[in-house]
């Protein structure tokens, strides 16, 4: 069986993700009293931005064979991987975005919370690059897997930090 795949959805869905991501910091930042770690919310929403924009970008740059591509998939099973990846995403299945930071009940916890949603976002990506071909955009997966790993760092050096005090 062929799984039919446009390589765009991917920076699609990677879109939206950082845009969820983006209102996750900004409810953080309005809920937290600390004007440090307040600020830290904030240029975290910023980088969502950022990252919204260079998403865009990659995917205007991907070719146009980009758009659909066959993939053998005899039993199914990439179509599942994908599936699974986003539909396990945080900001994918929970789309209460303010729900969530209110759930948490210190800044320590929306720091858990975001590395969690890094975290997926690489699962996420390192999923779909298996299915978009060298020729149709796989560097610039690479490319989004590591700018959230960047974030992964950041966020796990403010949160020890927090915990240290």
């Amino acid at each position: 069986m062929a799984l039919n795949f446009n390589a765009r959805e991917i920076f699609d869905m990677g879109i939206q993700i950082e845009v969820n991501g983006r209102t996750f910091y900004e409810t953080a930042a309005k809920k937290t009293a600390e004007t440090s770690v307040r600020d830290f919310f904030k240029e975290l929403a910023a980088w969502e931005n950022q990252h919204v924009a260079l998403f865009t970008e990659l995917r205007d740059s991907l070719p146009a064979a980009a758009g659909a591509a066959d993939i053998f998939d005899p039993n199914g099973e990439a179509e599942g991987y994908i599936r699974a990846a986003g539909d396990s995403h945080v900001f994918i299945k929970n789309t209460d975005i303010a729900g969530l930071v209110a759930g948490c009940k210190n800044p320590v916890e929306i720091l858990d919370l975001a590395i969690t949603f890094e975290k997926d976002s690489v699962v996420f990506y390192t999923t779909m690059k298996k299915v978009v071909a060298p020729n149709l955009g796989q560097d610039k997966v690479d490319r989004l897997i590591d700018e959230e790993l960047k974030h992964i760092s950041l966020l796990t050096q403010r949160q020890s930090k927090l915990k240290a005090r």
